[in-house]
């Protein structure tokens, strides 16, 4: 009819209404009712309007509404559109306004007496939180005007809803609801509006406030925010950068317009038991990602709803009342219960303006440190999960540790890991979600003594009671196994209980584990993950596989194995689940009783098995590929699956599984076939197995693995004969995407342009490498058609020299042997082009080849009718005239390389003098350099050696490439031409190196390794052996030289540096240098940490961050200088003394971007600058950087750090590493000032059982703790700590108060010092009142015990006590 239809009622007078029922027309038509307003008019003659609800989404069949107790007389509900409006009943709740209920009808609230007293005022009003699925299911209650029914009871206007107390959870007291106070008596309202600012309110800000304590507390901030207006939110701090000491505590946030409480760029605020209900997009939050050291401590977020973005790349329409964009900060005790999205969502990226902050330079918070994340709770929430990684994932750091997580009645999943590593849960809950936890690509997840509950009995309750509408078997999921975890990186299950898992439902994810369905990449199960020591239901659904298998979106998941390690799960004993699959059953040993089928799982008792995975190509598994096993007799085929993601890509290899036992014959013979049956050879073809299970029986091992390549045949006359288009045409793309077209009968391929996240355009394709093994020094042609065109789409002619022509390379071994460019036109002719291949003279080494297309930058090609043929052969002898070499070699030695062969007797050994050139006083003599005895076989030498480079960024420091572990990469800071990576082997020894073995990065980005040379220098820096490697090293890939063709060289540094005109960053994952040595200095001076605890100084000092924190040996403290131009700081060493390296860790808790462009000087006594080394790019939080020096000049005294630049310095810890070359002298002449009294043992008078943290509180290094002892108890009340019996000397106290609160009861207060038998040696007064902070000077007393006593008869509290001096 075009108007807004409305339906209204007259209450008759006015009325106090508490909540209404909305019950929908319940026949038909449902969906009308969606989008409405209620509004409340008064009883005067005007109808004055009093209030007003929006209730967004579809009603469904009932509704209930609170009203917050308006008074109003009319009530209206009308439609937001032009719909009809159809009402099956309205129940409006309340009483006359003018009286109140009668006492037998209000209901009773047990919180506690504390709580009771508090918030016992007529009216005040009470958030209770969701006990069910539903994000939007909590509600406000009133204070009724009536004496309380009894201590710690609050006697409450009838609740809307009936909600779950502790009494009635089964035993799970997380289950009941939370409440909370939302009145204060310092209310900050926003001015209420209409129309188009009806969502425009207040706001609060910290603006650019670096360094000043800021602090809000006990305040009801309603009104508040401002939709889709950048920072304009109810609390924020903005780019304040660091404000030690702010807080934000014990305040209300309700109805908020845009978000709660927002960190930006700043960091050291506490957010502590604030609670924020019913409010719109992300709530408690950190906004670009820069933000560190913040802490969010006991905060409750309640109805958090979706809001308009900002901008585009904001996601508060998917709000999470944590929204977490950097893990460096800390989160504890949080009550995260009903948010439209995530209850906590670790979105981690970060986003300007914080990330041109100095502190974040380099920085990346996917690869962060974690703070804390302990006891948090996620509960009733909406999309997705309770607590997720999702899209961005966490690449933690190994030991990262979520500590008793508590997450259950979320809609979705409990907790979705996605694209994460080393997540370890430990402890805690996961209950009545519809999976307990979703493991997608998550590496090393750890699941360690968790109680998970697929249905519980409380949700049993609600669901009888009609408070909650299920299906039977939803919301009741396990811990999902995802198929593709990958080799190594499988999921730990431990020590956890599960129950609940007896509903009846089988065939899905409700079995207390089961096999993921999603994303399952080639549909096989390569993952092994581990199961022990779990406990069960008796009746539960242990493991299914049936939805992987039976429903995966992605395939058929096939070859799936687990093993049972101790039988805790089958409950008969160790062995393995194995899907009956001939690929697995075949081989299983036929004494061995597989029990029957259930959940699309057999358990096999007493079976070994290891799980194995065949790489190979992936556009031949296009092709209908199967691969053939054979153990004797036995035989079973393993059939190609589908692909997850895309076919055409060419930075994925497929895999073919193997779940095998130890052969029966002694080897297994793995083979291929086309999809004709015919022997073929896929590409290529490398065995990796997974880590060995627990099981002892016999298992098989790689060397018990033999692919079996066909011989050439006719169909290595031309290798391109397979190809079937217009789908099945063996070209492959690197993330462009490529279109097959038609153009005068014949197919054309054509890539898209190139994204400009995704490096160049190229097509490749694999060839079968198999041919090339019996075919030596034979001819291939080459050729076919091509055209490019541009952004535009318009033709281009190149000249077939420079880099925007099209490139055509020919690689073997991974190794480029030949390549041409080639020119085109710019009128859309197409360039026919052709070129001779021959191969190598010697090809049996030949186990992977390609031919790859690229280098049209930023531009699309085409091309069509190619084809590789092979030229009849001249005669059985002829071979080519300059045939293109394999070296080197790219096949990875399996343990080391071949033995070592004998040094020649005639060869000259390198003899060494001993140190000269520095002080001659006391200077150790070196004993002769003497021949070492040879190893039996060689090692890898560069795991002892140090490591540097021209400049390291990214935490990709030069150690990790000598550190063993291909999943750490060094990584350059620039793409300045020539950078380089040196390993020292060791100095004063000389060694034999054989092989040279250089592991690129596996990860991404492999291509820029290439155009560099490999190098062994001699003692002098000369070169002594070199090879240089023009081709791309793609990525994983392992290429090893071979030195001098086996006779080795000897040397004593290795250096990988790129040509000096090529620009690209160096970053790869191992060096290593295979040899042994030959000639070492007999009884060479001892390598030891020189600085602990040497004098140290520094240019300034910010609070008590002193100087000699740097040399402590307490890696969790730091020091800090002021903020100014140039600041350094210096430790002394004494003496002048050897530096082999400098090893600097940084600060852990934040800030670590600042640590950058900073030089380590070494200075000899005269004050003389000997070296110095460069600290390039931003060292992360609790990184480590090492800088060698090792060089026979680089002897000195002093180790100086410095910035050129205005900022400030800090780091936690140097370790210097060398040796004194005089004697040192019998004392210091300038002590280094300590805090003696950190971490040592303390006590106290008495101890308050309900505050603070016991004696040892005050010398934790933490300001914010505190002691706390018992109140006028008639004693004096104490504290004491014991220094123990070092000598020392004491030159001050400083004395921190407790900073939450009561800091006027520390006054006019007795510092003791006592000695060993506690008799009293000194004394000092501090007359009146502490303050935050007292210094009090000492006049040099030596102690063992400092005493602190009050002089009355108050409670004595201390945040930190620090009793500066040093060790004698």
């Amino acid at each position: 009819t075009g108007i807004n239809q409305w339906w209204e009622v007259d209450l008759e007078e006015s009325y106090t209404i508490s909540n209404m029922n909305i019950v929908n027309r319940l026949d038909c038509c449902g969906g009308r009712l969606h989008d409405y307003d209620i509004y409340f008019y008064g009883d005067d003659v005007n109808k004055t309007l009093v209030d007003e609800i929006y209730v967004a989404g579809h009603n469904g069949d009932r509704k209930v509404i609170s009203a917050n107790y308006v008074s109003a007389r009319y009530v209206r509900i009308q439609l937001r559109d032009k719909d009809c409006l159809q009402l099956g009943e309205v129940k409006i709740q309340g009483y006359p306004a003018s009286g109140s209920f009668p006492t037998e009808s209000l209901d009773t609230l047990t919180v506690g007496e504390d709580a009771a007293r508090c918030w016992s005022t007529k009216g005040s009003r009470i958030l209770m939180t969701s006990d069910t699925f539903d994000w939007k299911d909590s509600h406000t209650a009133h204070v009724a005007d009536v004496p309380s029914p009894g201590p710690g009871k609050l006697a409450m206007l009838p609740l809307p809803k009936k909600k779950t107390a502790v009494d009635q959870t089964f035993g799970y007291p997380d289950f009941a609801v939370e409440v909370a106070l939302l009145d204060r008596s310092v209310v900050i309202r926003g001015e209420k509006e209409s129309g188009e600012h009806k969502m425009i309110g207040g706001h609060v800000i910290v603006l650019h406030t670096p360094h000043v304590g800021q602090h809000l507390e006990g305040a009801l901030l309603t009104n508040m925010g401002q939709q889709a207006r950048l920072g304009r939110y109810p609390l924020h701090f903005h780019m304040s950068e660091c404000v030690h000491g702010s807080t934000l505590a014990k305040n209300v946030i309700w109805e908020s317009n845009q978000r709660c409480v927002v960190i930006h760029g700043s960091h050291n605020v506490t957010v502590s038991e604030n609670v924020a209900y019913d409010t719109k997009g992300h709530c408690f939050m950190l906004e670009d990602g820069g933000e560190w050291d913040n802490k969010f401590l006991y905060n409750l977020g309640a109805k958090t709803a979706t809001n308009i973005k900002i901008r585009d790349q904001e996601t508060d329409n998917f709000p999470s009342t944590f929204w977490i964009t950097n893990p460096s900060n800390h989160w504890i005790g949080n009550v995260a219960a009903g948010s439209a999205g995530p209850g906590i969502w670790f979105e981690l990226k970060l986003r300007a303006p914080s990330s041109g902050l100095d502190i974040n330079r380099g920085i990346n918070p996917k690869f962060l440190p974690l703070g804390t994340f302990d006891n948090n709770t996620a509960h009733s929430n909406g999309f997705r999960a309770g607590i997720t990684t999702y899209q961005s994932g966490y690449r933690a750091p190994p030991g990262t540790t979520w500590n008793n997580i508590k997450v259950y009645k979320n809609q979705h999943s409990g907790i979705f890991q996605h694209g994460t590593n080393n997540i370890r849960l430990v402890g805690g809950l996961l209950a009545d979600n519809d999976s307990a936890a979703r493991n997608f690509h998550h590496e090393w997840a750890v699941y360690d003594g968790v109680e998970v509950i697929g249905r519980s009995e409380h949700v049993k309750s609600l669901i009888d009671e009609g408070r909650v509408s299920v299906g039977a078997c939803s919301k009741s999921g396990g811990i999902s196994i995802q198929p593709n975890e990958g080799m190594g990186l499988g999921t730990t299950i431990k020590n956890s209980v599960f129950s609940g898992f007896d509903n009846g439902c089988t065939g899905g994810k409700n079995a207390a584990v089961y096999i993921e369905n999603d994303q399952v990449r080639n549909a096989v199960f390569d993952a092994s993950p581990t199961l022990q020591a779990n406990t069960f239901g008796a009746n539960d659904e242990v493991i299914s596989a049936c939805m992987s298998i039976k429903s995966s979106r992605d395939g058929w998941v096939r070859y799936i194995a687990i093993e049972d390690v101790d039988g805790s799960m089958s409950g008969i004993g160790p062995g393995f689940y194995v899907q009956d699959e001939d690929a697995i059953t075949n081989f299983i040993d036929p004494s061995i009783t597989c029990h029957a089928e259930v959940n699309c799982l057999r358990f096999c008792p007493g079976a070994c098995l290891r799980l194995g995975i065949i790489s190979i190509s992936q556009d031949m598994t296009t092709r209908g590929f199967n691969m053939i096993i054979q153990d004797g007799t036995k035989t079973a085929t393993v059939a190609r699956g589908p692909i997850w993601f895309n076919e055409n890509q060419n930075h994925i290899s497929a895999h073919m599984p193997m779940v095998l036992p130890a052969p029966t014959s002694g080897i297994y013979q793995v083979s291929f076939t086309d999809k004709d049956g015919r022997p073929a050879w896929p590409g290529y073809a490398t065995t990796s197995l997974e880590k060995e299970p627990a099981c002892t029986g016999g298992l098989v091992s790689a060397s018990q693995i033999e692919l079996v390549m066909p011989p050439p045949d006719a169909r290595c006359d031309d290798l391109f004969f397979r190809d079937v288009y217009p789908s099945d045409h063996g070209w492959q793309n690197f993330f462009a995407g490529m279109d097959i077209s038609e153009d005068n009968g014949s197919y054309v391929i054509s890539t898209n342009r190139r994204k400009h996240d995704r490096g160049h355009v190229n097509l490749s394709r694999t060839l079968d490498a198999s041919c090339f093994r019996g075919l030596s020094g034979r001819k291939y042609t080459i050729g076919g058609k091509i055209r490019i065109k541009d952004a535009e789409g318009l033709y281009v002619a190149t000249d077939g020299t420079s880099d925007v022509s099209p490139k055509v390379s020919f690689v073997m071994n991974g190794v480029m042997t030949k390549s041409w460019n080639i020119a085109t036109s710019s009128d859309g002719t197409w360039t026919d082009w052709s070129a001779i291949i021959t191969l190598p003279q010697d090809t049996s080494l030949v186990w992977k080849a390609s031919i790859i297309i690229d280098k049209a930058e930023k531009r699309e090609f085409s091309i069509k009718d190619w084809g590789m043929v092979l030229v009849p052969s001249e005669s059985p002898t002829t071979g080519p005239t300059s045939s293109p070499s394999l070296s080197p070699t790219t096949a990875e030695p399996t343990s080391s390389p071949t033995s070592a062969p004998s040094l020649s007797p005639t060869t000259p050994l390198p003899t060494a003098s001993p140190t000269t050139g520095q002080p001659t006083t006391s200077t150790p003599t070196l004993a002769p350099i003497t021949a070492a005895p040879v190893p039996a076989t060689p090692t890898n030498l560069a795991l002892t050696g140090l490591a540097s480079m021209a400049t390291e960024c990214h935490n990709g420091f030069a150690r990790k490439a000598i550190d063993g572990l291909p999943n750490t990469i060094m990584h350059s800071c620039s793409s300045a031409p020539g950078e380089w990576l040196l390993v020292d082997l060791g100095k004063d020894i000389i060694n034999r190196i054989d092989t040279v073995v250089v592991k690129n990065r596996a990860d991404c980005c492999g291509g820029r390794l290439k155009r560099f040379h490999v190098e062994v220098l001699d003692a002098d820096k000369t070169v002594v052996w070199s090879d240089f490697h023009s081709g791309t090293v793609g990525n994983g890939v392992v290429k090893t030289w071979s030195v001098n063709g086996g006779a080795g060289a000897l040397g004593r540094w290795v250096r990988v540096r790129f040509e000096e005109t090529y620009r690209s960053f160096l970053h790869i994952a191992e060096l290593e240098a295979w040899g042994y040595p030959v000639v070492v200095p007999a009884n060479s001076p001892e390598i030891r940490e020189i600085a602990l605890y040497r004098p140290a100084t520094q240019s300034s000092t910010y609070g008590t961050a002193y100087a000699n924190k740097g040399v402590d040996g307490n890696f969790a403290n730091a020091f800090h200088t002021k903020c100014g131009s140039h600041p350094w700081w210096e430790v002394d060493l004494g003496v002048d003394s050897f530096i082999q390296d400098v090893e600097i860790t940084n600060r852990v808790q934040c800030c670590g971007g600042r640590l950058r462009d900073a030089y380590v000087e070494l200075h000899d006594s005269d004050r003389n600058l000997v070296e110095k080394r460069l600290i390039k790019g931003a060292v992360g939080n609790g990184q480590k950087v090492v800088k060698v020096f090792n060089d026979d000049t680089s002897i000195g005294r002093y180790i100086r750090v410095s910035m050129s630049r205005n900022d400030c310095l800090h780091f936690a810890e140097m370790e210097v590493n060398g040796y004194h070359t005089m004697e040192m002298p019998t004392s210091s002449p300038t002590p280094t000032v300590v805090n003696l009294s950190l971490g040592k043992p303390a006590t106290e008078s008495t101890t308050y059982n309900n505050a603070g943290s016991g004696a040892p509180a005050a010398v934790d290094g933490v300001d914010e703790t505190f002691t706390h002892t018992k109140c006028w108890t008639g004693i004096n009340q104490w504290w004491k700590v014991d220094l123990g019996t070092n000598p020392l000397m004491i030159v001050q106290i400083e004395v921190v108060n407790r900073l939450n609160c009561c800091g006027g009861r520390l006054k006019d207060y007795t510092i003791s010092f006592l000695d060993e038998n506690e008799d009293l040696v000194d004394s000092i007064f501090a007359a009146g009142h502490n303050g935050n902070r007292k210094t009090v000077t000492v006049d040099s007393v030596n102690a063992r015990f400092v005493k602190i006593q009050l002089g009355d008869k108050d409670c004595l509290s201390l945040g930190e006590v620090r009793v500066l001096g040093w060790y004698n």
